[in-house]
């Protein structure tokens, strides 16, 4: 709250908070590219067939896209088109070695939900800057040594780390811009397009050069400008007034001023020494903040378990989609740019909705357009029988469910940063990322179910949309609510709320006694 004050009266968005949007948000083409390398490097070659090892002439060739080259039990020896190399025909991820593929897929995020969890401590142990750039640096080392694996085991086991550092990455960004500005500016952090953008890229760059181990070194080499930033990027305001470095805040405070070419407030000292005490005096001297203190007090509990269930659903449609965009009909690097950028207009009227009706009534409207997509699917499947009809019904409506979930994600993501205090703020975007990943790791088996059929994931699809559209009205509104600070400050505000609340409800039930008088 004290922390609000001082950057509104520094600027709330000028100047400097643009340049902390790039410095913390830009990244996020490139990690982008980290995330969903699987969705272009796990797709099967359109033409694949069977060779008996054994064989001497082309008689031997099994039928295309069967398993079998004849009964005598010898093994294959695949031959597979041209159009693209990826890691299915790099190790023959086909007929008994398919789940390979998925596990790939599954094992990356679990590497994410670990980045999501171990950043999340990290951000508020040793700060947001040191815990974001060590992951830039790692994410970019990580895919450059993927682009020379020798077998499946390593790339797996470094899909798993790229995944770790992507997962820290999205922990730490958001919040860390978000801490830098002005509430009533907030929003704009979601409306920021930078992951979709990279996204779009990189489905132009596998077009261009259709190469798993070339879109690695590519992604490597596209880190290297960002290391620069480190020597202009601050720490958090927020954090550094809380762990009591008040000289260090001030010094970001002054960097503000200057940048936005703004006096700093003649009382900011003073706003920076109530903060460190206001944190002092909520929690014991040695006290060490981890992921219980967001199930500590029930407050603040029922919030994260909503919140996480949220995120879990979320995830499960929106990489559900991304990572299964090859069974669509129609161009795979065509659907690649097309799930990417439908976001886009949405993430713009986020910016709008999310300060005129809400955060709560934004995401609630976005879940309704997602549960709508993902049951239009499952309809469409069933009832049009036209193959020339059919792909791209199917197509527009996991588009529009697509729309729907991300433009959800983006606003509520904002709700959930302001929903926790600055001293777990990290903790508690970290626990819903991890939440966030155990759908992503399910995701992948999920889609893969029906096989080409999308009826049965689809119907998972929309049925977690619609729990997710529920539970978005239990959670309270946040719009033009200061940034708490402290846990103190959360269970004092929602006092106060729960006293409005009965206030009300006690003037509602006199004026009801005054009309049956």
């Amino acid at each position: 709250m004290y922390s609000d004050e001082i950057i509104d009266g520094v600027g709330g968005m000028s100047k400097f908070q643009i340049l902390v949007m790039f410095l913390f948000l830009a990244p996020k083409l490139i990690t982008s590219w980290g995330m969903l390398m699987m969705s272009f490097a796990g797709v099967t070659p359109q033409l694949w067939w069977c060779v008996n090892e054994m064989a001497s002439d082309a008689g031997n060739y099994s039928g295309l896209k069967q398993c079998s080259a004849g009964d005598n039990g010898s093994s294959c020896s695949f031959v597979y088109s041209k159009e693209k190399n990826t890691v299915v025909n790099e190790w023959d991820f086909v007929c008994d070695r398919a789940g390979i593929k998925l596990f790939i897929t599954s094992v990356q995020m679990g590497g994410v939900l670990v980045g999501a969890l171990l950043s999340g401590q990290s951000a508020d142990a040793i700060g947001r800057k040191k815990t974001f750039y060590i992951a830039l640096l790692l994410h970019g080392g990580f895919n450059l040594v993927a682009a020379f694996s020798v077998s499946w085991q390593m790339f797996i086991v470094l899909r798993f780390l790229i995944g770790a550092m992507v997962g820290s990455n999205l922990v730490v960004s958001y919040p860390y811009t978000m801490e830098f500005i002005g509430k009533g500016w907030r929003q704009i952090t979601s409306a920021c397009p930078t992951w979709q953008v990279g996204s779009a890229l990189f489905a132009m760059s596998c077009w261009l050069r259709p190469d798993w181990s070339d879109q690695h070194i590519i992604l490597a080499a596209l880190h290297v400008p960002f290391f620069a930033t480190w020597f202009v990027a601050p720490e958090s305001l927020r954090w550094l007034a809380v762990h009591g470095k008040l000289e260090e805040a001030e010094k970001v405070v002054d960097q503000m001023a200057r940048y936005n070419k703004r006096e700093k407030p003649a009382n900011t000292a003073i706003l920076l020494k109530k903060l460190s005490e206001v944190e002092k005096k909520g929690k014991e001297s040695d006290h060490k903040y981890n992921y219980l203190d967001i199930y500590r007090h029930w407050n603040i509990c029922w919030k994260s378990l909503v919140i996480q269930v949220i995120w879990m659903c979320m995830s499960f449609a929106f990489y559900g989609i991304s990572f299964g965009v090859g069974n669509l009909m129609g161009n795979l690097y065509l659907n690649m740019f097309l799930v990417s950028v439908i976001s886009v207009p949405g993430q713009v009227m986020v910016f709008f909705l999310s300060s005129r009706i809400g955060r709560r009534w934004t995401t609630f409207s976005f879940f309704t357009i997602a549960t709508i997509g993902a049951f239009g699917v499952v309809i469409v499947s069933r009832v049009v029988s036209s193959d020339s009809i059919l792909g791209p019904a199917t197509t527009t409506m996991t588009l529009i469910c697509r729309l729907g979930v991300a433009t959800a994600w983006n606003s509520f993501q904002i709700s959930t940063s302001e929903t926790y205090p600055t001293v777990i703020r990290n903790l508690g975007y970290g626990a819903a990322n991890t939440a966030a990943r155990v759908g992503s790791i399910v995701s992948p088996y999920a889609f893969a179910m029906g096989g080409d059929d999308l009826l049965p994931p689809f119907v998972i699809v929309g049925s977690t949309m619609a729990l997710c559209t529920l539970l978005t009205v239990l959670l309270p509104e946040t719009n033009n609510a200061p940034l708490s600070d402290t846990t103190v400050q959360v269970l004092e505000r929602d006092k106060e709320l729960d006293r409005a609340v009965e206030d009300v409800s006690q003037k509602k039930t006199a004026k009801g006694s005054t009309l049956e008088t």
